[in-house]
């Protein structure tokens, strides 16, 4: 791996993470929707939304570590591969690993939207 590569890498991880962080936000106000949208909501009381929103962030930060070092796949490819022009590579990577790292969080309440509908027939 070339130390170019690495730093076009590494100068978008910062975006990277920012878009998983907003993206875990966005998830977790999805599922909150759809279980107030069914009449149930996630927890009873306020101690119970507590620790609920606290344990699904400690997870999604396990998983957002998880994430980055999944992140490192991007340059261990492109050193790999060794491309005749790696920026090319690279934009195509990066742009795959986002949207598909962007996209996963939403299974959660993409599952839960599917499970109430389901029950509701």
């Amino acid at each position: 791996m070339t130390e170019d590569s690495w730093k076009w890498w590494q100068s978008r991880r910062l975006r990277y993470n920012i878009s998983l962080a907003a993206t875990g936000w966005a998830a977790y106000g999805a599922t909150l929707a759809i279980f107030m949208i069914d009449g149930r909501p996630m927890w009873r009381d306020w101690q119970g939304g507590l620790s609920m929103t606290l344990f699904l962030g400690v997870l999604f930060l396990v998983l957002m570590g998880v994430a980055n070092v999944c992140y490192l796949i991007g340059p261990a490819l492109e050193a790999w591969l060794k491309p005749a022009d790696p920026g090319v590579l690279g934009k195509s990577a990066y742009a795959l690993g986002l949207w598909g790292s962007v996209a996963l969080p939403f299974a959660f309440p993409a599952i839960n939207l599917a499970l109430m509908i389901g029950n509701a027939r």
